[in-house]
């Protein structure tokens, strides 16, 4: 346990010296800028304009704490070579259990700052008091931390810096559009192919569905959101991610580093 904190608190201390820190603190006050300036734009609704933007922002700035900071810092340890003195000192499973832990704090952390600001935003241009805002923080921490399991597994297959980042970006938006592309291709009948069907059903299986945590049009419109969708994706964001991080461990367990 005590080598999974100190990996954890490492990462959380290299992220307030990193110059990427500084750059997402200047995107976040350029984002409370732009969604106060839109909040004029609209007639009557700012606080949806403001929450629009707010929730963008978020899954904006998760990104690029994922692939600019977390993905960039585990990189950096191997081509600096201080990746192999520390699996002398620690378990490998207890490495990679301590990055993806430290990363996913990081990215709460400042999805945190993004949805403060935008409920306080919200609640003095808009005149609304939203809480919801914070109901979706924590199913859009549920849904980046299975991204940066997605990473991590990259990490573990030895696929480079660049090419990780890529993959996770693609990752992200396919996870988003999934079943956008079945319900297209069930629509198109006979007149569609049966073949590109079953391909997009499968690659929905393999990959993420980010869908399971996308609450946005019901925060927005104060719809009910049943329990037992609730739970369905918290069940499938736990296996899913502890599939990942055992998948990840058994193969860098096995590599030489």
């Amino acid at each position: 346990m005590r080598p999974i904190l100190n990996i954890i608190n490492a990462m959380i201390k290299e992220c307030l010296h990193n110059k990427v820190f500084f750059g997402i603190v200047s995107f976040i006050i350029l984002l409370f800028i732009f969604s106060s300036y839109i909040s004029f734009l609209s007639l009557d609704t700012p606080a949806r304009f403001i929450i629009n933007a707010g929730m963008a922002g978020i899954s904006i700035v998760s990104l690029l704490i994922i692939i600019l900071f977390g993905l960039y810092s585990i990189y950096e340890e191997k081509n600096r070579n201080e990746l192999h003195v520390i699996l002398n000192r620690v378990p490998r499973s207890s490495y990679l259990l301590g990055k993806f832990i430290g990363i996913s704090i990081v990215q709460s952390i400042f999805g945190l700052i993004v949805s403060t600001g935008i409920f306080i935003l919200a609640w003095y241009f808009g005149k609304a008091i939203r809480f919801e805002i914070f109901f979706a923080l924590g199913f859009s921490i549920l849904e980046f931390s299975l991204l940066i399991g997605v990473g991590i597994l990259f990490y573990s297959l030895n696929l480079t810096y660049t090419l990780n980042s890529l993959l996770l970006i693609a990752i992200y938006i396919a996870g988003h559009s999934t079943k956008e592309a079945i319900i297209s291709f069930v629509g198109l009948g006979r007149y569609g192919s049966n073949i590109h069907l079953y391909i997009v059903k499968a690659i929905s299986i393999i990959l993420p569905d980010f869908d399971f945590f996308n609450f946005k049009l019901e925060l927005l419109h104060h719809q009910y959101i049943p329990p037992a969708k609730i739970i369905i994706s918290m069940v499938y964001w736990l296996f899913y991610l502890i599939a990942l991080l055992i998948i990840s461990t058994a193969i860098i367990k096995h590599k030489d580093i």
